[in-house]
């Protein structure tokens, strides 16, 4: 494989805060339940000492943006998060007009504290909201209500600087398809820059994997999609990227950067990392047991991506791009194209799911979006 200076990467800064109040049944993600007095500040030092470690994979460059995410990091004192802001400008890690998002719980959504996380910092925000409906937010056994829901849409619109997204879920048991339209019109009521619109999928090590869930079939799903993408186009919301919407081109420019194939460290546990080096594409990932993170934060589990993975790892990410990338782009950000995977695009062209004239699929591609992704492996 080609070898990159790095330093002509993009990275991007993934913060892992790992606290929440419970486990939702459909989370796969790495959450602990049990916040103890004084874990925060152990949680503080070991992000310090990981970030310092990490150094050596940071090199010359800075943070394009910082994304804080869970867990539910709006558990964590913002005294906490100012250290951790302070500290990367004190590193002069922060790029100019750097992205800083935050991810809350409708629970937690408080004019205070919008004003404490904004003041250090905070300009964009996304809120876990999954449905305003009673009946899916039931079903999903989610600890927050519709009315708390609304309410911290209500108060987060008063912040109108602020970058604004939320997450919705659909396909889950129990939800109509006239609950979803509600859902997307209630979203699109309050002005929001952004929407992430994910399909519920069971994972195996879920609560919900152990049940014998009735899920809606393949034609509800499609029917579902076919009503976000009209009632979303109809208020100049627009897919840029497979679980993404926005307004204005208001992309979040973290989840480009992973999409584009940029750099991202990860901190905290459990925390995932890709790094380019002047030899290879590195995966790693952080121990995932708060404890042990605690103990040993510099510790990595590392994966080298060697050139027989790599066209599908990068095919794997760009194709959810919906506008897709030119090959000058991809060069401009570093992105090393290999012979074998123009003689693949090629044929993905021949066979009608890839464009002509940049790296981006067709409608026919899109929709048939692992099929495409297969063509690269």
């Amino acid at each position: 494989m080609k070898a990159f200076n790095p330093d002509n990467t993009p990275i991007s800064l993934y913060i892992h805060l790992p606290w929440c109040e419970k486990k939702c049944p459909y989370c796969d993600f790495n959450i602990n339940v049990n916040k103890s007095s004084g874990d925060e500040e152990k949680l503080l030092e070991a992000l310090f000492e990981d970030l310092s470690f990490s150094k050596k994979y940071i090199l010359n460059r800075k943070f394009s943006s910082i994304y804080f995410g869970g867990g539910t990091p709006s558990l964590v004192s913002p005294k906490i998060i100012e250290r951790l802001i302070t500290k990367l400008s004190n590193e002069r890690l922060i790029k100019d007009h750097c992205e800083i998002s935050f991810e809350l719980n409708p629970k937690e959504v408080s004019k205070e504290y919008l004003n404490d996380i904004t003041n250090i910092g905070i300009n964009r925000i996304s809120i876990g909201i999954q449905s305003f409906d009673q009946i899916v937010l039931d079903s999903l056994e989610r600890n927050h209500n519709a009315q708390q829901s609304l309410i911290a849409m209500e108060t987060v619109a008063e912040f109108e600087k602020l970058e604004t997204s939320i997450d919705l879920i659909y396909g889950v048991m129990e939800q109509s398809q006239s609950s979803l339209q509600n859902d997307l019109e209630t979203f699109c009521k309050y002005n929001f820059n952004h929407l992430s619109l994910y399909q519920l999928t069971i994972e195996p090590n879920t609560i919900f994997y152990k049940r014998e869930l009735k899920i809606p079939s393949d034609e509800i799903i499609e029917s579902m999609e076919l009503i976000a993408k009209r009632t979303l186009n109809q208020n100049e919301i627009y897919q840029y990227e497979v679980s993404s919407w926005a307004k204005n081109n208001m992309h979040s420019k973290h989840n480009m950067n992973y999409w584009m194939y940029g750099d991202y460290l990860g901190i905290g546990p459990g925390a995932h990392s890709k790094i380019t080096t002047s030899e290879s594409i590195l995966r790693m990932i952080k121990l995932k047991k708060v404890d042990s993170y605690f103990k040993d934060p510099t510790k990595n589990i590392i994966t080298k991506i060697d050139e027989s993975k790599y066209d599908l790892d990068l095919a794997m990410n760009l194709l959810r791009i919906k506008n897709g990338i030119s090959f000058k782009e991809a060069k401009k950000r570093n992105i090393f194209i290999s012979k074998q995977f123009n003689q693949k695009v090629v044929t993905g062209i021949e066979a009608g799911l890839l464009e002509k004239d940049l790296f981006k699929a067709t409608p026919k591609g899109y929709k048939f979006l692992n099929d495409t992704i297969n063509l690269f492996n």
